[in-house]
């Protein structure tokens, strides 16, 4: 049976969900419980992939297997095993023709950035301090570039190679929040699109930073976007403030 199973984790201590040879990776981790469950070898198939330090929601990834244990069931079994910063959030049986990679419509990430002047030891992992002011008005105008089919390759860092650097954003938004523990406030950026080039996120998010810090004009990440020059867009935000948030099939 094909199993599909909805992970949460906070990526602070793996290398990415990729296995990798470098460090331990969140697929690799759950692999290796449903071998000390079932005996069995298995190979997790993901939906996508996040870089070391990127968090997730709701991570989607199949498996098949050959077990007497039900498939709704593995949720439950697995996170007895699982370290305490993976869980399982459902595990369900699928056609045996699905795959939880080509088959997904639409994925959504958020950004977390905490407005703050001491940012507290609690949150270097989960967010990106910045400190304020921080225009997001002029942040919501310049997002509004990125909607629509575009050659995203000015946005995209290297080390993959797609068969297609066009990707379409149907929906970009901003929530901006008090801070629980009185550090400031949490600025949330969302994005969904059909699909996303390797760090595309967050370079997105890097150039957003500099249009609230007034460095750049919101027009400019259009200027940025028609050069296709990754040159034009060098900074990275910090893994710590990504999470994938959903996936639709």
């Amino acid at each position: 049976m094909r199993v599909l199973l909805t992970i949460e984790y906070r990526g602070t201590n793996y290398c990415g969900w990729q296995q990798q040879k470098n460090g331990v990776s969140v697929s690799s981790t759950i692999e290796d419980a449903i071998f000390k469950i079932t005996g069995q070898k298995v190979r997790l198939k993901g939906a996508g992939r996040t870089d070391a330090g990127v968090h997730a929601y709701n991570m989607k990834a199949h498996f098949d297997i050959d077990f007497p244990i039900p498939p709704e069931k593995f949720a439950y079994v697995l996170n007895n095993t699982l370290p305490p910063d993976i869980r399982i959030k459902k595990s369900e049986q699928v056609d045996d023709d699905f795959h939880s990679r080509f088959h997904a419509k639409s994925k959504t990430y958020i950004y977390k950035i905490l407005l703050t002047d001491n940012p507290g030891g609690l949150c270097y992992d989960t967010h990106c301090a910045v400190k304020p002011p921080l225009d997001i008005d002029a942040m919501k105008k310049a997002s509004e570039y990125l909607l629509g089919a575009h050659d995203f390759s000015a946005f995209m860092s290297q080390g993959s190679k797609p068969s297609s650097t066009v990707r379409i954003i149907t929906d970009v938004s901003f929530e901006i929040r008090d801070f629980d523990g009185g550090y400031g406030q949490e600025l949330i950026f969302k994005i969904t699109g059909n699909s996303f080039l390797y760090n595309m996120v967050r370079v997105i998010v890097a150039q957003l930073i500099k249009v609230g810090k007034n460095i750049l004009k919101p027009e400019d990440i259009k200027t940025i976007l028609e050069s296709k020059q990754r040159k034009n867009a060098k900074e990275l935000a910090p893994a710590s403030g990504l999470y994938l948030l959903d996936i639709e099939y």
